[in-house]
């Protein structure tokens, strides 16, 4: 039955799909596919997968518009959870609207209430006729109805207070959730671990859009002279900051070139590469204590090798890489390959049965999590934090499995890139008690403007 019940939306999806790639093109729309993929049987593994499908198949002369839809796509996720209540309010009973529908007001939606370089009577004509497009004219009037209301509330959507509801104390934990569109779980979560200040900041910065930062590779010809013209490119010194060992931000927005070269160039020979600045920053403080350099390194959840990469680049010997994910671990050969570094042997494995008895050097493992600290970057994680019980136990399992293949005086570094005391310092206080001594953790700064939020210890 279950099978037969997966078929049958399987063909109810492609047959929806049909009729949404017959809708006028346009960025929301676009983005309107992408989120209706994600809805799928079959949906892909991430958000940026179900983008990067749609666009992919845009013509060439539609490409201009990527950015625009990748803007409306992504900021949709990221207020999902503000603006499906504001729609409840507009509509008794939702669930009755084909879900499709319901996607489109959700991205129409983010376009009239945040996209300021789109004018509202633009988005609101492009919805509905959508709308009319897919499922005819009484569906396109419902949409019209819908955003008409929602644009006559004005600036108040923009005040916390509206989002009180009945029987809640003014400004309650529970309305400003809403307001920030988080979880509740989530949001109550920071506030009882960091205070509520810091959980204040910790969701306006996940709100916002990522910022693009890139790692120089510090073994290639000039990369001291690269990583200088990065960081005072015309127009973006004031913006420009420099993180980690070799890496470069911009939080006024990535340049299209350094100097003459152009990054996408840069990136094609492999003297350029991207990587968060959370990521970076984090792996050059644990690279000091650690040692990294010093003897063999087998990235035990390498993922598509970024975090090896930046090893390899920087002097370190990566021996060992293994990743749970065929479909993560086979990118590595071709990213290592495009940085002009030697492919180290790779294994298919879930390292809670680690594929070696013991490893002589040092083991880095940035271990599966539950992302709250990229939901800028992941905005589709916000839909699966019922998923996050399973986590600290399944992280202890693979710390402690790699930590005893280590020999004495070896070194183990844990990390995750979430904001969850159970998932950290939790973690960590575990595996001491199992025999491990802490030799440092970290994390990045609660109150850095767009750093992502990641944890490490030694």
């Amino acid at each position: 039955m279950a099978d037969t019940n997966v078929s049958s939306r399987n063909r109810k999806t492609a047959a929806i799909s049909g009729k949404l790639r017959k809708a006028p093109p346009s960025a929301l729309v676009w983005a309107w596919q992408a989120l209706h993929l994600l809805d799928g049987a079959a949906a892909p593994s991430s958000a940026q997968e179900a983008l990067e499908s749609v666009l992919s198949a845009l013509p060439e002369a539609e490409r201009r518009d990527r950015n625009l839809t990748a803007e409306y796509f992504y900021g949709a996720l990221r207020q999902e959870i503000r603006l499906q209540w504001l729609l409840r309010r507009l509509l008794p009973q939702p669930e009755k609207l084909p879900l499709p529908l319901r996607r489109l007001l959700l991205v129409a939606a983010y376009g009239m209430l945040f996209l300021e370089r789109v004018p509202a009577y633009a988005v609101l004509s492009t919805a509905v006729s959508a709308a009319q497009c897919v499922y005819g004219p009484g569906l396109g009037k419902l949409v019209n109805g819908v955003l008409r209301s929602l644009q006559r509330w004005g600036t108040s959507v923009h005040e916390v207070s509206f989002y009180v509801e009945q029987g809640e104390a003014a400004d309650s934990p529970a309305a400003r959730a809403r307001f920030l569109s988080l979880p509740e779980s989530v949001y109550a979560l920071w506030e009882r671990a960091y205070g509520r200040d810091v959980a204040e900041k910790l969701a306006l910065r996940s709100q916002a859009r990522p910022v693009a930062a890139f790692r120089v590779h510090a073994a290639r010809p000039h990369a001291e002279r690269l990583r200088e013209r990065l960081l005072h490119t015309d127009g973006q010194a004031s913006d420009t900051l420099a993180v980690g060992t070799w890496g470069v931000a911009f939080p006024g927005g990535a340049p299209a070139a350094a100097g003459e070269e152009s990054l996408a160039n840069l990136m094609a020979e492999g003297r350029l590469s991207s990587q968060s600045a959370g990521s970076q920053w984090l792996m050059a403080a644990l690279w000091r204590t650690a040692g990294l350099g010093d003897a063999p390194l087998w990235d035990a959840c390498c993922g598509y090798g970024g975090k090896s990469a930046l090893a390899a680049e920087q002097g370190a010997h990566v021996g060992f890489c293994s990743d749970a994910s065929w479909q993560r671990l086979r990118q590595l050969p071709e990213h290592f390959q495009r940085l002009q570094l030697i492919v180290p042997p790779l294994a298919l494995a879930d390292c809670r049965r680690p594929p070696v008895r013991q490893w002589e050097g040092n083991i880095l493992a940035d271990v599966p999590c539950s992302g709250l600290g990229v939901l800028a970057r992941r905005p589709d994680i916000r839909r699966h934090t019922g998923r996050m019980a399973d986590f600290p136990q399944l992280q202890y399992d693979i710390a402690l499995a790699l930590a005893r293949c280590l020999l004495p005086g070896r070194c183990l570094v844990y990390m995750t890139c979430t904001l969850r005391p159970a998932e950290n310092e939790q973690v960590v206080q575990r595996l001491e008690s199992a025999g491990l001594r802490c030799l440092e953790q970290l994390q990045t700064p609660h109150d850095h403007p767009f750093m992502e939020g990641m944890f490490g210890a030694v």
